[in-house]
């Protein structure tokens, strides 16, 4: 929203600056005859931003104003390996007010809760949460932290699926317990 002075406030989010343009230039005209308008666009200005927890490089940082908290993260050089891509926190004067899971960015392109900073903020890295690791003929080898994924079907879903000439019949799952030290189970995928 601009307010202007003698013609009050006026929506314009979303507007390209072309179209922006044209809209001043239309309710100044509407509202204050004989005034003419020039509207030019700046350098856009810097925030201060703040990059703490699990990330490599934690401190302060200046990013552009439209930044949004991927953007903090570069700036901190990233999430360390002991961090949560889970759980990422927007923190705005002391309240909690994002939470980004950044395995929506980066298994499906998803940026919606990648919400933009305003000056001041905090992004928060926790500790990574439960971790598995899965390997083998599946697309996307990795070790996943966990989230609301609770089957090994899940899990296999998180993976990107299994590989053609794979076997869904013949799932070899790996479980460490210390009451009962490793066991080896094998699942049939098809009927779970």
């Amino acid at each position: 929203t601009i307010t202007f002075p003698r013609i009050g406030p006026r929506p314009v989010a979303g507007m390209k600056f072309g179209e922006l343009r044209a809209q001043i230039e239309e309710w100044f005209s509407l509202e204050l005859l004989g005034t003419r308008v020039s509207i030019t666009l700046g350098t856009l200005k810097s925030i201060r931003v703040f990059a703490l927890g699990e990330v490599l490089q934690p401190g302060s940082y200046s990013v552009g104003g439209l930044s949004t908290m991927t953007n903090a993260l570069f700036a901190g050089g990233g999430v360390k390996n002991i961090g949560s891509l889970r759980k990422v926190e927007l923190r705005r004067a002391g309240k909690l007010v994002n939470t980004f899971d950044l395995y929506d960015l980066l298994l499906k392109g998803n940026s919606n809760r990648d919400a933009r900073l305003q000056s001041g903020d905090v992004i928060f890295v926790p500790s990574v949460g439960t971790s598995v690791g899965i390997t083998g003929s599946i697309l996307r080898p990795a070790v996943y932290e966990l989230k609301d994924e609770r089957t090994v079907r899940d899990l296999v879903g998180l993976a990107g699926g299994l590989i053609a000439n794979s076997d869904p019949r013949r799932v070899r799952v790996e479980r460490y317990d210390e009451e009962l030290g490793r066991r080896i189970l094998t699942l049939d995928l098809r009927n779970s």
